[in-house]
């Protein structure tokens, strides 16, 4: 997530606080649960699962609660992975979970049988080199969230986005250097199946996310 400007927190500590709180009071946002939901269809009892950009890790905890054997979320932000260690110890699942700091573009990451990216891939400028490296890690399935990028909904998705980056540059002391991106869906979706993987479900939550799950082709016979 870095552009040679942004703070390595920037604001992602404070979004996980304020998803920490939502969380306590009325469980997982309806993005995340939609993706929960669909890694549940393709199986995640006594799975592993690495999440990228895990936040306060309401989707490693959900992932767990849903019968995963052990989680992993990695973010940016020093007080995101606190909030998420508080919330899992809090929950019970202090020892199934483990959250650090640390950039899943470019860290050594373990191998897990599935591995998410909610919403995170569109924190970075160039979503290959983050693409690539979660790839690598997942033997079972991979699972994204994006902003949609063709039609009516990449239209708002990219002129919202084009307003919420005037912001973010108006107050450098809170976002430092953060930008939004909507990226084109189709080269990344190729990038996934060329890694041996096959689509298996696709959803649009809220009408302008983007939310797919693809399992291996061995997996899915």
């Amino acid at each position: 997530m870095s552009d040679g400007e942004q703070r390595p927190d920037c604001c992602f500590d404070d979004w996980a606080r304020s998803e920490s709180r939502r969380a306590r009071r009325v469980g997982a946002d309806g993005v995340t649960t939609a993706l929960l939901d669909a890694l549940a269809r393709v199986g995640l009892t006594g799975r592993s699962v690495l999440d990228v950009g895990a936040g306060a890790g309401t989707l490693v905890l959900g992932a767990l609660e849903r019968g995963a054997a052990r989680g992993t979320g990695l973010d940016l932000g020093a007080g995101a992975v606190e909030a998420a260690r508080t919330l899992a110890a809090d929950r019970g699942f202090g020892a199934r979970a483990r959250f650090e700091v640390a950039d899943g573009a470019v860290v050594a990451l373990p191998a897990s049988d599935l591995v998410t990216l909610n919403r995170v891939i569109c924190c970075y400028p160039d979503p290959n080199a983050l693409v690539t490296n979660t790839l690598a890690a997942a033997g079972r399935g991979y699972a994204f969230v994006l902003p949609r990028s063709t039609g009516l909904p990449g239209l708002i998705n990219r002129a919202v986005l084009s307003l919420g980056n005037v912001w973010f540059r108006a107050r450098p002391r809170v976002y430092g250097g953060y930008r939004a991106f909507v990226h084109d869906i189709g080269p990344i979706h190729d990038r996934v199946v060329a890694a041996g993987f096959d689509r298996v479900h696709t959803a649009h939550p809220g009408l302008i996310w983007h939310l797919a799950v693809y399992t291996r082709a061995e997996a899915t016979t």
